[in-house]
């Protein structure tokens, strides 16, 4: 098994890890919109008034959420961005995995759900299945070859 080449620090690579980045903070962004309505369908008997709600939240939220998500992972993506270049980790699974880890650290840091008992576990696995969605949109963009 060959271990992949470390690529040389470049302004255009940097860049391209940034606009990755944000893509993957807005896809997350839209996973929560999409689950968040998902939970509100199951509780509640919607209609017709309430997809077309939906459908006109879905962008704006997206991006409102998405923006959200980059403020609370700018640090640790760029905390783990490092130690995945150090250990030479470029491959899918390390990315879903630091997708979910920086996803579920993020709410426990900023919402303290554990902090309710075992309510707070579907919260945290949620916003970990957001990560992992960003983490493999952030592989798709910049480090997929």
């Amino acid at each position: 098994m060959t271990t992949p080449t470390r690529p040389p620090l470049s302004l255009a690579g940097s860049m391209r890890n940034i606009l990755a980045w944000l893509a993957a903070a807005v896809a997350s962004g839209l996973t929560v919109v999409i689950g968040v309505a998902l939970l509100a369908v199951i509780e509640a008997e919607g209609g017709v008034e309430a997809e077309a709600e939906f459908l006109q939240a879905l962008i704006p939220g997206s991006l409102f959420i998405g923006g959200y998500i980059a403020i609370l992972t700018a640090l640790p993506t760029v905390i783990l961005t490092w130690i995945r270049r150090w250990r030479g980790w470029y491959g899918l699974p390390v990315h879903l995995l630091m997708g979910a880890l920086t996803g579920g650290a993020a709410i426990q840091t900023f919402g303290m759900p554990l902090s309710y008992g075992m309510e707070g576990v579907p919260m945290t696995a949620f916003f970990a299945g957001t990560g992992l969605v960003g983490g493999g949109v952030y592989w798709w963009l910049s480090v997929r070859p």
